[in-house]
């Protein structure tokens, strides 16, 4: 099969690879469609494969690390154990695998496990292997296209977690930095849970734009205004939650001087290998303020959540794909991802 392998950093090959064999626990699916999220851009440019595989063991092959962690597909073969699912069923699965047993699984989050969960990789690939996948996968409703589903497995599942775990709701106001595409999945998310006055922050127009669509009601341009000044002049002295949806210290600073006294503020930006972060202490809502981050919120029962949420909550995602390619050209889909031009978000990429 066809497998997109990063052998060192900066670099992707298309190589032939046996089509793998599920073990215990395990389904391995069929690909009918992938994508590039902006975390694969750090694991390919910044995190060496042997850091990744001292921080998710066993993660390598030996031509290098098999990349991607959003698919959609059908279940090719299923291993011992496996209950919930049979051939042919059209399945997601979450981007952060959990045992489903451990602590952190059962009272935290399955993206927290530590019994032996990890990143999901080599989803760009023909196809693809979920381990412990009663726990992590989901059947996806004839309803739902493959382009809404995927955005389940990760981007739609954290943009959607930003607002709920900011505890934002009906009435609440939100600004989000940085309208990428996690960032317009908190739009969206902040939209469908009933949020008041949302506001898109950027210094791209064009996603500006879609901002808008996805249901900002006031977008900035950050390079042409000051958007923290702009957000305290529209609410009077800040918003109930303020997002940093990109990971960039500018980015989480100006939120955190853009939530009200006793707001919040939600980080879900990937920061990297940025070793710290910093906040002012005398923006106004220093003292009584919250900051929660959310990595992917992950597990069968969230992705079902999102599929409910995806065939009867009236949410049109689709124009987040911008390009369609072949996975034949994943090395031309990280190039126009990493330099973001012709004004790409997402790239669907099929067999």
């Amino acid at each position: 099969m066809k497998a997109c392998i990063k052998p060192e950093n900066g670099k992707v090959e298309m190589l032939d690879i046996p089509i793998p064999e599920p073990g215990p626990g395990e389904v391995v699916v069929k690909m009918t469609m992938c994508t590039v999220c902006g975390s694969d851009m750090h694991f390919l440019d910044e995190f060496a494969n042997a850091m990744l595989n001292f921080a998710f063991p066993g993660i390598l092959r030996p031509e290098g690390l098999p990349l991607g962690h959003e698919a959609v597909g059908t279940v090719h073969a299923l291993g011992e154990g496996v209950t919930k699912f049979a051939e042919g069923d059209r399945v997601i699965a979450s981007c952060m695998i959990g045992c489903g047993s451990c602590h952190e699984c059962v009272s935290v989050d399955h993206s927290q496990c530590s019994g032996g969960g990890h990143v999901l990789f080599g989803c760009q690939a023909e196809y693809y292997t979920i381990p412990f996948a009663n726990h992590n996968m989901a059947k996806v409703p004839d309803s739902v296209s493959d382009e809404h589903a995927i955005l389940a497995c990760d981007i739609m599942s954290t943009g959607f977690g930003a607002i709920e775990r900011g505890e934002a709701g009906l009435g609440s106001s939100v600004a989000i930095f940085a309208q990428g595409p996690v960032g317009l999945m908190a739009t969206a998310g902040a939209r469908a849970l009933g949020c008041g006055l949302i506001i898109g922050i950027d210094t791209m127009d064009d996603r500006l734009e879609i901002s808008k669509k996805f249901g900002a009601n006031v977008t900035i341009n950050a390079k042409e205004e000051d958007a923290v000044a702009k957000i305290m002049a529209l609410t009077g002295g800040g918003v109930d939650l303020a997002v940093e949806a990109v990971g960039t210290q500018v980015t989480f600073e100006a939120a955190t001087r853009a939530a009200r006294r006793g707001g919040v503020v939600s980080s879900i930006g990937v920061y990297g290998l940025t070793p710290q972060l910093s906040m002012p202490t005398l923006a106004p809502s220093f003292l009584h303020r919250k900051i929660v981050t959310t990595l992917c919120p992950s597990g069968s029962d969230r992705m079902e959540y999102m599929m409910q949420l995806l065939e009867y909550g009236d949410l049109n995602l689709e124009s987040l794909f911008t390009h369609k390619m072949k996975l034949d050209d994943m090395g031309k889909a990280y190039d126009l991802f990493r330099d973001k031009t012709e004004g790409v978000l997402k790239i669907a990429i099929t067999p």
